[in-house]
């Protein structure tokens, strides 16, 4: 493959692009899950929104964290 001779190859750039932007989407959905009534019902009580919020926003930062390191 072509190496480039300076600035940041393409290929890593979209992996940070895509990798923050996926953390960020995943810490929205979990605002998402527990501050608004879009998925209030008998299937997801409250708790149930909470802990899955809890996790979606650890993996959310932790996934964003990780491609930001990487770059």
């Amino acid at each position: 493959m072509k190496e480039f001779k300076r600035g940041i190859d393409p290929k890593k750039q979209f992996k940070l692009i895509w990798g923050v932007t996926m953390g960020i989407l995943y810490i929205a959905f979990a605002y998402l899950l527990v501050f608004t009534p879009i998925f209030e019902s008998r299937l997801l009580p409250k708790g149930i929104r909470v802990m899955l919020g809890v996790i979606f926003t650890l993996y959310g930062v932790m996934r964003g964290y990780r491609s930001w390191k990487e770059r």
